[in-house]
């Protein structure tokens, strides 16, 4: 009889507990457009891009070169098939195809070479530019959410649906721009 009381106390005390357990309160969050709307986040934005841009252009005119050999080669590897030259002309056209190909793998290896560089400066330029920032957005949901009393914050693309009144992305928004 005493093991049947404390059963039954104990399940009445869980249930009790259960019920008063509060019910979290729910928030959205759009974060691109929290990044999108964060000025301090596009100004970095805009600087890693200044970073790498200078690369880019060197890497589009490293393109230009070896398209320029890749045309040079299928002329002289043309005028190595024309049956109408003597073997000595072919002999020097299929020369020459021979080092335009070995000057095209030279090219094609030098910018491979500079692609990685700098993908690594614009990796490098991503750590210590927006990371510090995204952390800073991530923080200000925080404390949005704290000062709201929301329990649960939610990225806005991965709701199949939430009623507008949910979302928290101007008080967010705010935050970080006010903070500048």
């Amino acid at each position: 009889m005493k093991k049947l009381t404390t059963i039954l106390l104990t399940s009445l005390i869980a249930t009790v507990g259960l019920f008063a357990q509060k019910t979290p309160v729910v928030a959205t969050v759009n974060i691109q457009r929290v990044l999108n709307d964060y000025s301090a986040f596009q100004a970095a934005v805009e600087k890693v891009r200044g970073s790498v841009a200078p690369a880019e252009q060197q890497m589009q005119q490293m393109r230009e070169n070896i398209q320029q050999i890749v045309t040079e080669g299928r002329e002289a590897e043309t005028k190595a098939k024309n049956p109408a030259l003597d073997d000595t002309a072919r002999s020097e056209a299929q020369q020459k195809v021979g080092e335009l190909q070995q000057k095209l793998i030279a090219e094609q290896q030098k910018m491979e070479q500079f692609r990685q560089q700098a993908q690594q400066l614009a990796q490098q330029g991503q750590q210590q530019e927006l990371a510090p920032l995204q952390e800073k957005a991530v923080e200000a949901v925080k404390t949005v959410a704290k000062d709201k009393g929301i329990d649960i914050v939610m990225p806005l693309n991965t709701v199949i649906y939430a009623d507008d009144s949910l979302e928290i992305s101007d008080a967010v928004i705010a935050l970080l721009n006010s903070a500048e």
